[in-house]
């Protein structure tokens, strides 16, 4: 089996990373779980003591995100990526990042008043954070297949998700 990578993307509280601990316990062989959050987790916006020093904390976060996609992809193991990227060439890099794999982009998504509700249950989430984001431009990627998380369970999804890939790489 050829090592993969599967890029879930979507707004906040849609279900990706429910969805990528699925993957991860379908997959045949071992597979790494990088969240955009472990990255942005490095550092609180509010600890930040200048705008300076935020852009430096976020220039640090992206190159680590980034050397940290080239080495998992350089591996052997599966890899699934979690994001809530709305910028579009820094999503393209982070796809780039993991060539020469076999890379499927999927659209993770829910209604507006699922995505709220999810993000009520949620303390590491603001409230009006889902809105925001919600039907932004960037969740109109070309994805290679979407999965709706309020019409099925996150095993449902990873299993739909497999049999796309394995139909794709027949």
């Amino acid at each position: 089996m050829t090592s993969t990578a599967i890029v879930l993307h979507g707004p906040t509280s849609a279900g990706k990373s429910s969805l990528a601990k699925a993957l991860q316990d379908s997959s045949e062989i071992s597979m790494l779980h990088i969240s955009l959050d472990a990255f942005v987790e490095m550092s609180r916006r509010r600890d930040m003591r200048s705008e300076c020093e935020l852009r430096a904390a976020l220039r640090l976060h992206y190159l680590n995100r980034q050397a940290t996609l080239k080495r998992a992809a350089a591996s052997h193991f599966e890899i699934v990526l979690d994001l809530v990227l709305r910028d579009i060439p820094v999503l393209k890099e982070c796809i780039a990042a993991l060539a020469p794999r076999s890379t499927y982009v999927i659209g993770v998504k829910c209604p507006l008043d699922v995505l709220e509700n999810r993000e009520r249950g949620r303390s590491d989430r603001g409230n009006g954070m889902a809105r925001s984001q919600f039907g932004d431009p960037a969740y109109s990627w070309p994805y290679a297949m979407d999965i709706d998380t309020s019409t099925c369970s996150p095993e449902e999804s990873a299993g739909r998700i497999r049999s796309f890939i394995n139909g794709q790489s027949m």
